[in-house]
């Protein structure tokens, strides 16, 4: 018998990958239309699915070879791509060249495209919209960095002024290799499931909950990774300062995280006949629409941003494919009414979960449309979200004060307000998954005593106060709004450190129980994110919360040598230092020295690149303000300055070190002038990375989407898929 051959899509891939990063290195201005082809390919094989087999595998092997041949080129130094100019240097380091794949608009989108078609190129079997939506979000995406222009040229004019512009300073960091591209998968994870969501709100879409699952999953791994990076660098950064302040791009970035959150608590039990089977194929179109709404909001200049990414244009074609995402979901729910069905028996504590989970979502998203609204009205923002602006009026010259009206005056979200409308909904799901535990370990009288007495246990303490209002002592930077809810702060702990023992009490009971230590994965799995979460959170309101900060100032003509009292017999001294670049391409200019009893700690801060010194010392006022308020910092600083604190990490809390810039580091001839030290505490910072690994280990240890339909043994020995995803 003759053999057939068919050929595997690999081979066509692998050509068309190494094709493109050879002709666009050779050849770089072709890059944009041949961007502009793949999206024509992708779309092709959309609409008509037998091309598929061929079509997809050239696009994606085209997407990956010209991520390569971008990246390449930025190594290599060819400033003559304008890509490479306006945000490389010849003297960064390698990986820092090679971040700046997405450190640029073009780059990014390009990234994205790619990301999306590698997972469309999994969904070409499925019919419907289940195989062809990735894929047309990916030629969405490829033909808007086409129209960016990742390969165009430099300017002649561009080149003659200068050889570069360089990378910002505020990216140049290690995190700069990790947060972004994280963020960008997990924004591609999330976009995976809209076909199938389409699909089930269009009456079929039997796959859905499968698919939900997988990716949705991902994209929270992902995502919790992504921002936990994210949280980090921001500690390290004076335009940020703190691990959370609601900034827009971190509120629509928790959106996203709630619905995804949202619907991993009952993708498992979804059936196209069950309960929520309109309601989490909608959450999961949210998700994907937000995921384009943050890319969006990243790009945007509309609100006032600690996040360097704004600026340029895409954030129209990301708000488009949002639009159209949600105009879908309109069209498919109204065209399948009729077919209503019948309801499947549903667990009700994870459907509170669900609805809690997507309400925060919701009061994010409502806080993020409010700033739009406010901003574009041209409404006046209230002196309370307005830290020490009349400090700083006091000291502002003429010419610099309409400058820092302007920037004081410019929307962000209201963060205040909206962690007061959350606190309830967190205390809820603190309370609600406690009992949930509980009753699945099987005594549903003791799990439900448990929760009445814990619940009226979070109201006295909402009333009186508790650990974050006793600890609390007004010598860090907490605002007056924050300070006035610290009590209800209280009650939403102890409603985590009930759902925490509860889950730990569950995952001993089951292991007993099962005597099987394969059950550990799943049981374990469970406890960890849930513990994790727990953990992470209390670390992060008492590092929040409970922050202080000292101030030393050093007199005009002290010398060098001499050593600085603090409180509890430390001593500090900063010696003016030049080192050889650091791994980000910074030079050190202050060394940091510490006594602490017999112990003596050394390190570096006030950084600065080799684009020339930072702007001129400007007196103690308002270096403070620089570096304890990110509203002002993001008005004084500039992409050539940053500054990084020397940082002592310690499991019961970080100190850190910002030295600010002064004459008398900087060995500036002029008027001798007082320079200024300022010392944070930030206490138990290291609860939040060991939550969040918890987090990350337990979503890593939970069996596959494809193991979902196997038993699994609970404390109780009763059916599973109630607790499956939690």
């Amino acid at each position: 018998m003759k053999r057939t051959f068919t050929p595997s899509p690999v081979f066509p891939g692998l050509g068309a990958f190494v094709a493109t990063c050879l002709l666009l290195w050779f050849l770089p201005l072709l890059g944009n239309a041949w961007l502009w082809a793949s999206a024509v390919l992708i779309a092709l094989g959309a609409v008509r699915p037998r091309w598929r087999a061929l079509a997809w595998p050239l696009a994606l092997g085209a997407l990956c070879g010209a991520c390569l041949a971008l990246a390449l080129h930025l190594l290599a130094d060819h400033f003559q791509l304008r890509y490479a100019w306006l945000y490389s240097s010849a003297a960064l380091p390698g990986y820092l060249k090679m971040a700046n794949l997405w450190g640029g608009d073009e780059g990014t989108v390009l990234l994205l495209a790619t990301f999306c078609m590698a997972i469309a190129a999994g969904q070409a079997r499925q019919a419907g919209w289940a195989g062809r939506c990735g894929a047309l979000v990916a030629a969405w995406y490829a033909a808007t960095a086409a129209w960016l222009g990742p390969f165009s040229a430099t300017p002649a004019d561009w080149l003659a002024a200068q050889p570069n512009q360089g990378m910002n300073a505020h990216l140049q960091t290690f995190w700069m290799a990790f947060h972004a591209p994280l963020v960008l998968a997990a924004y591609a994870w999330a976009l995976a499931p809209a076909g199938a969501a389409l699909d089930a709100l269009g009456g079929g879409g039997e796959a859905y909950g499968a698919v939900a699952l997988r990716y949705g999953r991902r994209a929270w791994l992902v995502l919790s990774a992504g921002i936990g990076a994210g949280m980090a660098w921001a500690m390290e950064d004076f335009t940020f300062g703190q691990l959370w302040h609601w900034d827009p791009v971190q509120t629509s970035a928790f959106v996203v995280w709630a619905l995804l959150g949202a619907v991993l608590h009952g993708a498992r039990r979804w059936r196209p006949d069950g309960a929520n089977r309109r309601l989490l194929p909608w959450l999961s179109l949210l998700a994907a629409a937000m995921a384009c709404g943050a890319m969006a909001v990243t790009r945007s200049t509309v609100l006032a941003s600690s996040h360097r990414y704004i600026g340029t244009t895409s954030w129209l074609a990301h708000l488009g494919l949002a639009a159209v995402l949600l105009a879908l979901a309109g069209w498919a729910t109204l065209r399948a009414r009729r077919g209503a069905g019948r309801k499947a028996r549903s667990d009700w504590t994870l459907d509170v979960a669900i609805y809690l989970f997507a309400g925060s979502a919701l009061l994010a998203l409502g806080a993020l449309l409010q700033a739009h609204l406010y901003e574009w009205l041209g409404l006046e923002r209230p002196g309370d979200l307005k830290p020490f602006f009349e400090t700083l009026t006091a000291w502002a010259t003429t010419d610099e004060m309409n400058g820092l009206r302007r920037a004081f005056d410019q929307w962000d979200v209201d963060g205040y307000g909206l962690v007061r409308w959350l606190l309830p909904l967190l205390g809820l799901l603190g309370l609600i998954g406690g009992y949930s535990f509980l009753r699945r370990s099987g005594w549903p009288r003791l799990a439900l005593a448990a929760s009445l007495a814990m619940a009226v246990a979070m109201l006295l303490v909402g009333w009186h106060g508790g650990w974050l209002s006793a600890g609390y002592s007004g010598q860090g930077m907490l605002s007056q709004n924050v300070v006035v809810v610290l009590p209800w702060l209280d009650a939403a702990l102890l409603g985590g450190a009930f759902l925490l023992a509860s889950c730990a009490f569950w995952c001993v009971l089951a292991l007993w129980r099962s005597r099987r230590l394969g059950n550990l994965r799943y049981s374990g799995g469970v406890a960890l994110i849930h513990g994790g979460a727990v953990v992470a959170l209390v670390g992060g309101l008492a590092a929040t919360a409970l922050n202080t900060y000292l101030q030393v100032t050093i007199p005009p003509g002290a010398s060098f040598e001499q050593w600085q009292a603090l409180a509890n017999g430390m001593q500090l001294r900063v010696l003016p230092d030049s080192t050889r670049a650091d791994r980000a391409g910074y030079h050190s200019v202050a060394r940091v020295e510490l006594r602490d009893g017999g112990r003596q700690l050394e390190g570096h801060a006030l950084f600065q690149d080799s684009r020339g010194n930072p702007p001129a010392y400007q007196g103690p006022v308002r270096q403070l303000c620089e570096i304890l308020d990110y509203h002002y910092a993001r008005f004084a600083s500039d992409r050539g300055y940053v500054l990084h604190p020397f940082i002592i990490r310690g499991w019961l809390g970080d100190l850190q070190v910002w030295v600010p810039a002064s004459p008398r580091l900087m060995g500036q001839k002029g008027e001798a002038i007082e320079s200024l030290v300022v010392i944070r505490r930030y206490p138990l910072l290291s609860f939040v990375w060991t939550g969040l690994a918890c987090m990350l280990l337990g979503a890593l240890l939970l069996p596959g989407a494809g193991t979902s339909r196997k038993r699994v043994h609970t404390a109780s020995q009763a059916r599973p898929e109630g607790l499956s995803q939690s």
